[in-house]
């Protein structure tokens, strides 16, 4: 008789999150935060990957040096113009990376840390979401003090 085994299974579990929850989130913080409409230009082969033969040999944070162009949140819209450099750190659970394309439009909440512009990734999503007319309505309805509810009770 063979007996057969297997590793055991692991998933990632993310709770749900949603513009709401990166502004409440960013407006608790002791950083600052600045929310960008844009897009971001980086190599995309620097992205990290997870190692076949061991997944949890991928490197906990990966730093990209990017470009960020678009419109800044200022008062009440997306109004101030903007085109800077930019890291986007790329965070890694084990086998799981957070990640985005080059050059697509995004929804940036963008960590400002002494003269360095972060933009974090992380494999539940984190502080970048395609930029819909549902998530600029939920980041301005934050902003101008309507309703911010999270995407879960927390």
């Amino acid at each position: 008789m063979a007996a057969l085994s297997a590793a055991p299974a692991v998933a990632l579990s993310c709770l749900p999150w949603s513009p709401a929850d990166a502004y409440l989130q960013a407006s608790k913080s002791d950083s600052v935060y600045n929310i960008i409409a844009g897009e971001l230009q980086f190599d995309e082969s620097l992205l990290p990957q997870s190692h076949a033969d061991n997944p949890n040999d991928t490197a906990p944070l990966t730093r990209i040096p990017a470009q960020l162009s678009g419109k800044m949140l200022d008062g009440k819209y997306f109004s101030k113009r903007i085109n800077v450099q930019a890291v986007l750190e790329v965070e890694c659970l084990g086998p799981w990376c957070g990640g985005m394309a080059t050059g697509t439009d995004q929804m940036f909440f963008a960590e400002q840390r002494g003269q360095e512009l972060v933009i974090r990734a992380n494999a539940c999503g984190g502080f970048v979401f395609a930029d819909t007319s549902e998530v600029r309505r939920q980041v301005l309805d934050c902003h101008r003090g309507k309703a911010c509810a999270p995407a879960m009770p927390r």
